[in-house]
């Protein structure tokens, strides 16, 4: 096997994926690409609708766990992330939301040049192909497909109207000039199937002699020689392998398997790593800290007499759709998580939107054995977009294997608390408008009790959960607390960055996806800029 390469890549899930390619596509650089998972083949990864199968534990999904989250009741919450080629974008909502302009102005405004929206905006664009078509936003041509809703439920109209008749503008671009309002989400789904930057990115690359991918490879530690990243150590089908760079090494584990895999290399808190006996290499503090998520609350309304995923997956129904998506990939089973998006302030001081709706015309609950079950209802989830509450990733044994501690401290601030009982109440607002009189029956959930401002707290406390949209553990800035630097390199060690969603100051207002991807090809575009070779195409990695 050979295990000298210019350039490695750990993880590849939404940024590794798109890193690897956008590398060796633009240059002679050899690139290895290592996955801890599998191949991409679970049939329901490929079948949009099958992403209610793999929230559960199973051998593509890492399963881990927060430890007791106090401001939750003590509930332990269930974080999935994905453990095969795609990373949890083989197993995601298949939602592509971009997030504020504001967002990124505000990582430049903190010291971080080159990351305000207008710096960030063409790599969006150099990714992406928009089935609709490009224009001064969306671009065509790049490998990652984004696609529009066919909307076959009049639920999902009249949803929009009744949204409309809250207050919310009709957005027809929320990836456009402002995110504000209720959208259709756009899509990384092609053609009935999911889309993942694995499909995208390493299906483009799969003529790239240049590009190795390795799958069952669990890389154990970073390999540090004063003060520069040289190889990395990993198990491969049960063998230890050491695979040298040349050039340079780039983590993308995500905001968990990133920080980790730092610290068993001997780069984070100090005391903490000695007590274990490892090694210090560099102390940065803020390693495995500044961890956040989105939470969401539900609410979930019967329905009469209109078609939702519940009357189209019973049944002959069923069979139909069944045969349906066979054919010619057409029907629900090929729809995202959610259909529709809903951007809006929760605070009326707040400066943009700060709270999000995903809509969809199902509902659900687990069963026993952890699968989603569908009910007879609609769901409306909403979640604070820029939460302000902040948790932790750290190891606590020198095993690789041996999971992290833990801890998101969801709803930990007032800050948090106000504006998801805000959100929530103008989320509910919305099912009242006459559009979707004669729809909707009785609140399934939290029920009509539930009104005060102590009661809705205290539902989402018991019953949200997780957007899944894990970030900021590794952050980029020049603060004491910083982990890279604007290059994304890790500070204090040579030839070592990072690219995915660990380095975000702060979350983006939106699903992550789609920020991973860009960071990635950023990423990609510093390492090509300062690789002493000879680039395929000069033009090509800093433009269109």
């Amino acid at each position: 096997m050979k295990t000298e390469y210019d350039v490695i890549v750990v993880g590849a899930g939404s940024a590794g994926c798109a890193v690897a390619y956008r590398v060796a596509r633009e240059s002679n650089l050899e690139v290895l690409l290592l996955e801890a998972g599998s191949a991409d083949k679970n049939m329901m990864m490929h079948v949009p609708m099958g992403f209610a199968f793999l929230l559960k534990p199973h051998k593509n999904n890492w399963s881990y766990q927060t430890e007791l989250e106090p401001y939750l009741n003590n509930r332990v919450i269930d974080l999935p992330r994905g453990k095969v080629l795609g990373g949890c974008s083989s197993i995601n909502g298949m939602v592509y939301i971009r997030g504020q302009k504001e967002d990124f102005d505000r990582w430049a405004a903190e010291g971080n040049k080159g990351w305000a929206y207008a710096d960030v905006l063409p790599y969006f664009m150099r990714s992406q192909h928009n089935e609709a078509g490009a224009d001064a936003y969306q671009g065509t041509g790049g490998p990652l497909w984004v696609s529009e809703i066919v909307d076959e439920f009049p639920i999902h109209q009249a949803f929009i109207d009744a949204a409309v008749q809250a207050g919310h503008s009709f957005n027809a671009q929320v990836n456009g000039a402002t995110q504000a309002g209720v959208s259709w989400f756009p899509r990384t789904i092609k053609k009935g199937k999911r889309y993942s930057s694995a499909q995208a990115f390493l299906g483009a690359g799969r003529a790239l002699s240049n590009l190795t991918v390795l799958t069952h490879a669990q890389v154990t530690q970073v390999q540090i020689e004063q003060g520069v990243a040289v190889a990395v150590q990993a198990e491969v089908k049960g063998q230890s392998i050491l695979f040298s760079a040349r050039q340079e090494i780039v983590l993308s584990g995500g905001a968990i398997n990133t920080p980790q895999l730092l610290e068993l290399s001997g780069v984070g808190q100090q005391a903490r790593l000695r007590a274990l006996g490892i090694q210090v290499h560099k102390d940065l503090p803020g390693v495995g800290e500044n961890l956040q998520d989105h939470w969401n609350s539900y609410i979930k309304q019967k329905t009469q007499g209109v078609k939702t995923y519940y009357s189209e997956g019973r049944g002959l129904a069923l069979l139909r759709n069944i045969a349906r998506y066979l054919l010619g990939k057409k029907g629900f089973l090929g729809d995202s998580a959610a259909t529709i998006g809903v951007f809006y302030k929760a605070l009326p001081q707040a400066s943009s939107p700060d709270a999000q709706i995903h809509f969809a015309p199902a509902a659900s609950e687990y069963d026993a054995q952890g699968n989603l079950r569908p009910i007879d209802a609609i769901t409306i989830s909403a979640c604070q977009l820029r939460p302000s509450s902040r948790g932790s990733v750290h190891i606590n044994s020198v095993a690789a294997d041996a999971k992290p501690s833990i801890r998101l401290n969801y709803l930990a601030t007032e800050l948090d608390q106000q504006v998801a009982v805000a959100a929530f109440k103008k989320a509910r607002k919305i099912l009242l408008q006459p559009a979707l009189q004669g729809m909707l029956q009785a609140e399934l959930a939290p029920g009509a009790d539930v009104q005060t401002g102590e009661q809705i707290l205290e539902y989402i406390k018991s019953t949200g959960e997780p957007v899944h949209h894990l970030a900021g553990t590794c952050k980029m800035g020049s603060d004491a607390m910083a982990v890279v630097d604007e290059c994304l390199r890790v500070r204090g060690i040579q030839r070592l960055r990072i690219a995915d969603a660990s380095i975000m100051p702060s979350l983006v207002s939106g699903n992550t996806h789609a920020a991973c991807v860009m960071i990635a090809e950023k990423c990609a575009d510093f390492i090509l800029r300062s690789s002493l070779i000879e680039l395929v195409s000069p033009t090509r990695p800093f433009g269109r």
